[in-house]
């Protein structure tokens, strides 16, 4: 039965982001209470909401609250919340301290994207055979497999660095810089990856419709071109004018713009959220002098984000397939997560290592740009709208990225045991 014959659209959506928000923030408060991310809790939260929980034991209650004719408001609160965070995202990437570490951070960076994209791309005709895919060819395939793989999470390992530092074991910050300003750098890679093969795929299949192809990327360079070299230096030229800044002009014209630029994207065939990452990285870096717009954009956003982010869990937990318990979805399973470990701290120990840093170093590094999280469930979702994902595949990858972001403090915590005793 139809939920929104039963009540009216707006209580429903009330019911929805009540039970939503109960359920993610106490699981939320549950993994904290075990030294986890609270985020990882609040992830884990809003899958169980979907068929591996509610939906399978709770059924009655899963149809009434989530039936499909009832979750297109859900899905336009969650979007408006995930542009707000990536715009915040992209405001916090600092551009600066990745040109000014760019030596080792480079090497660091592409050793922890090359290894787990190349790994990723040599399994994705295995996933292909095994779990079949939409409407796109082999390449896109291979390619979102790769950037799947390689991905690091930003903002949850900024999270972890933070609340380590108020324990008795401190992230050495030699190497939380280090890994913070590498994951960065890995997070506008995959950003632009991912823009260039949706480019590509969006644009006919290989070899059929290059013209179509050819026009997207082009039109992709221009947006860059303007967004980095015309609006970034404008903003900063602004500000620099107005080193006490308005908050009432400028904090609802950088949301404004927000949107603006994720709807240019979308318009170019591309994703609304890339836009509204790099709406946010053309935002100038906040100095003293306008620190308060800093702390207004935050205090002005995040109570938003924190609300509408667990909406995007619980969408993301009504996507996910219970067939992958099966024996055999395990065992892809076991494959694609022992691939994903070892080719991100494979890759990113190896190349901390050729830069003349310590084991200890080179691997707590490795460990940390581990962390895939929220950035790669918002990109794992994207592929999954794109049909590139099938809706097993889907789950399998979904699991991975929870999985890799919760092994990141026991591995850590691990590290510090394992280097004492060799030097004992």
């Amino acid at each position: 039965m139809n939920t929104s014959g039963l009540l009216p659209q707006s209580l429903l959506l009330v019911l929805q982001v009540g039970a939503i928000l109960a359920v993610t923030n106490a699981c939320g408060w549950i993994l904290a209470h075990l030294r986890q991310p609270r985020v990882v809790g609040e992830i884990a939260g809003g899958l169980l909401l979907g068929p591996l929980l509610l939906g399978h034991y709770l059924s009655p209650v899963s149809t009434f609250l989530f039936s499909p004719s009832g979750l297109h408001p859900l899905e336009v609160v969650s979007n408006v919340g995930l542009v707000l965070f990536l715009f915040l995202m992209g405001t916090e990437l600092d551009l600066t301290a990745i040109h000014h570490n760019r030596g080792a951070a480079l090497a660091i960076t592409v050793g922890s994207i090359a290894l787990p994209f190349t790994l990723g791309a040599a399994l994705s005709p295995l996933l292909l055979a095994h779990f079949g895919m939409g409407q796109f060819s082999h390449l896109a395939v291979l390619l979102f497999t790769g950037i799947a793989m390689s991905i690091t999470a930003l903002p949850v390992l900024a999270r972890i660095i933070e609340e380590r530092k108020r324990t008795s074991q401190p992230i050495n910050p030699s190497t939380a810089s280090i890994a913070l300003i590498c994951a960065a750098a890995n997070d506008l890679f995959a950003w632009l990856l991912l823009a260039l093969t949706l480019t590509l795929i969006l644009g006919g299949p290989v070899g059929q419709n290059l013209t179509a192809s050819a026009l997207r990327l082009l039109m992709l360079a221009v947006y860059l071109g303007i967004m980095l070299f015309a609006v970034r230096p404008l903003a900063a030229r602004l500000l620099a004018l107005r080193p006490n800044p308005q908050m009432g002009l400028w904090l609802p014209g950088m949301i404004a713009f927000a949107f603006l630029s994720a709807r240019i994207t979308e318009i170019l065939g591309l994703h609304a959220f890339f836009g509204a990452f790099f709406a946010g990285i053309c935002m100038p870096v906040l100095k003293e002098a306008s620190r308060s717009l800093e702390h207004s954009l935050q205090r002005t956003l995040s109570p938003i984000v924190h609300v509408t982010l667990p909406i995007f869990f619980a969408m993301t937990g009504l996507r996910m397939q219970r067939e992958m318990f099966s024996g055999s979805g395990l065992g892809w399973f076991a494959i694609i997560l022992l691939v994903a470990v070892g080719g991100k701290i494979g890759g990113a120990t190896f190349a901390a290592r050729r830069c003349g840093m310590q084991w200890k170093m080179a691997t707590q590094i490795g460990i940390l740009l581990n962390t895939r999280g929220l950035v790669e469930l918002i990109v794992l979702n994207v592929g999954y709208k794109a049909s590139i994902l099938s809706p097993l595949l889907f789950t399998v990858f979904v699991l991975m990225a929870i999985v890799t972001t919760a092994m990141t403090v026991p591995l850590f915590d691990l590290s510090n045991r394992l280097f004492i005793e060799n030097i004992d």
